[in-house]
């Protein structure tokens, strides 16, 4: 059933699908037995060639869920030979004890290749795993679980082993949501792999209805989804994408919600007071306690996980504020965030305020000369030193080109014009250039404002100060 190459997988899909048509045509017991046993043992082998082959970055997730099929597949013919062939319907038996033994190995393997593909923490797909698991948890106990904890034909340890059936599928779920949810590529040997676990809980789920209603014998239509599980296990083995499945993703910000995501979350978080709906319908006891738990783990749930998208949203606003705000080159306050701070100065309870106006001397040569990326370094010098020649209150802001602007709050003009004339020396030191160096200067407009002065006044005064400043000789200070 297994060819090398590029195209195995699809060689080895075909050849299994042939196998389950030959399962239900083959009018011999035996020979199902036989067929279905292989088409279970193929998906170990297929694995442990897949690894071999593609060798992924992670292999032990491989090899223990190969050993988990083989577990299964032990099962089924177990459970076929003492059915079909000897025709002993016993519950529980040894096939039990191989089935239940699969799904460990199964989850384990699932947890790695999450563990693979993600490390780091993945809070949002975490919560949104524990959703969609506690609701489909809800819908399991109505449908699967309750009938077995009062089923009156059933010993108790047929019951452990009834209700073990639909705890290992939740389990199984849940860390299969978990992987679908995360981030990570999904090549096509990702969307096989979910497929075959989709067909093994799907096949698990209508069997434990069939138990609960009209009877299951083996070869039932719903064995052709067993049998899809080994196909679809195998063919991603195989798969040349294989081995992208356990790389490593890139950590990538928490983004949007998906509309299908959203709904399914949604539909989960409605499931507790639909399975209540659905057991007053039916006229059976209501379980009160199992029905207000899973109300309280969803409500939870659903509450961290809107805490996480306000978090969410307030970085993100956070962030575009400040980008609208602050200047790129330098990341002092650009001009924009200058005019509001400037206005809220003169309009609040602050006063009374000083404005320095400053514009560099000199420094159009620089840039004509050494070029723009020259004359960037020298404005990153220009704004590391005002930022350390001022208080914490105090704005720093670039208005454009080479003009900037310190707004002191709660400065006279004497104190203003001090600050100022520290700038002015400052600002005349060398600046390091490639291992030159360069000097500028700055002439400074000063002016002293007070509450309730009109901002758009004072700061025309106060860039009228400034070209004073620079009028009178450059490398000045000038009180407007």
């Amino acid at each position: 059933m297994l060819r090398f190459g590029r195209q195995g997988w699809s060689v080895y899909l075909a050849s299994s699908v042939v196998v389950m048509l030959a399962c239900f045509l083959a009018p011999w017991e035996p020979v199902k037995t036989v067929l279905s046993g292989l088409l279970g043992v193929s998906a170990t082998v297929a694995s442990v060639v897949g690894v071999a082959r593609h060798r992924p970055a992670v292999r032990w997730p491989w090899y223990v869920m190969a050993i988990g099929w083989l577990l299964f597949a032990t099962g089924d013919v177990v459970y076929w030979v003492q059915s079909s062939v000897l025709g002993r319907d016993v519950f529980p038996s040894i096939a039990d004890a191989f089935y239940l033994g699969s799904y460990p190995l199964l989850v384990a393997g699932l947890l790695g290749l999450v563990r693979a593909r993600r490390p780091g923490k993945d809070r949002p797909g975490l919560l949104d795993a524990l959703v969609l698991s506690t609701g489909a948890a809800m819908l399991s106990w109505v449908f699967l679980m309750e009938p077995y904890v009062h089923a009156s034909d059933l010993d108790l340890v047929g019951r452990v082993v009834s209700l073990a059936y639909p705890v290992a599928d939740l389990l199984l779920l849940a860390v299969l949501v978990r992987l679908t949810t995360g981030r990570g590529d999904q090549p096509p040997a990702f969307r096989l792999f979910v497929a075959a676990i989709g067909a093994m809980l799907v096949g698990d789920v209508v069997y434990g209805l069939l138990e609960l209603t009209i009877g299951y014998s083996a070869g039932d239509w719903i064995d052709a989804a067993w049998m899809l599980m080994y196909a679809f296990a195998g063919a991603a083995a195989l798969h040349p994408t294989m081995a992208d499945m356990s790389r490593l993703s890139p950590p990538v910000a928490e983004g949007p919600i998906g509309v299908r995501r959203l709904i399914a979350l949604a539909l989960a978080s409605l499931m507790a007071p639909a399975a209540l709906i659905i057991e007053w319908l039916r006229g059976t006891p209501i379980d009160i306690p199992v029905i207000v738990s899973g109300c309280v783990i969803l409500f939870l749930l659903v509450i961290a996980r809107l805490h996480g998208l306000v978090v969410l949203l307030t970085d993100t606003l956070r962030a575009t504020e400040e980008q609208a705000t602050t200047d790129q080159l330098t990341g002092l306050a650009n001009r924009r965030r200058f005019q509001a701070c400037w206005q809220q100065s003169l309009t609040g309870e602050v006063g009374p305020t000083a404005l320095l106006y400053i514009d560099l001397d000199g420094f159009k040569p620089v840039n004509d000369k050494l070029g723009h990326d020259a004359g960037d370094v020298v404005l990153l010098g220009v704004a590391d030193r005002l930022r350390g020649l001022v208080r914490a209150g105090d704005v720093v802001a670039r208005l454009g080109g080479d003009e900037f602007a310190i707004i002191l709050p709660w400065t006279d003009d004497t104190t203003a014009g001090a600050i100022a004339g520290r700038i002015v020396q400052e600002l005349a030191q060398p600046f390091e250039l490639s291992g030159r160096a360069v000097y500028i200067g700055a002439s400074i407009g000063v002016i002293t404002a007070a509450r309730g002065d009109n901002p758009n006044a004072q700061l025309r005064r106060a860039d009228t100060a400034m070209y004073a400043a620079k009028n009178a000789g450059r490398g000045r200070v000038h009180h407007g």
